[in-house]
């Protein structure tokens, strides 16, 4: 289970129990974000709730996540992108 419960870069989804992350992994960190997606506990029945970074349950993700914060750094934050909300919106439909 990932542990983005305390981490800065954790968003809530509006009118969804899962999670969002704001972290820029496509400019900072390309392959933590394949190694976090290749080290998830999924089968196809969760594949859909474990949809990272745009709409996950925490509890299918690895035990641990390279980026992991206490503190939000700006630089490091996803720009907020109407594309990006609508796949958190949508996504584990």
């Amino acid at each position: 289970m990932l542990p983005c419960e305390t981490c800065a870069y954790r968003k809530d989804i509006p009118g969804d129990s899962h999670s969002r992350c704001s972290f820029d992994w496509m400019a900072h960190d390309l392959m933590g974000l394949a190694a976090l997606i290749a080290g998830a506990h999924l089968t196809p029945k969760t594949a859909r709730w474990f949809q990272f970074p745009f709409n996950f349950d925490p509890v299918w993700g690895p035990d641990n996540c390279p980026n992991l914060a206490e503190t939000r750094d700006a630089a490091k934050v996803e720009p907020d992108h109407p594309l990006t909300t609508l796949l958190s919106l949508l996504g584990g439909r």
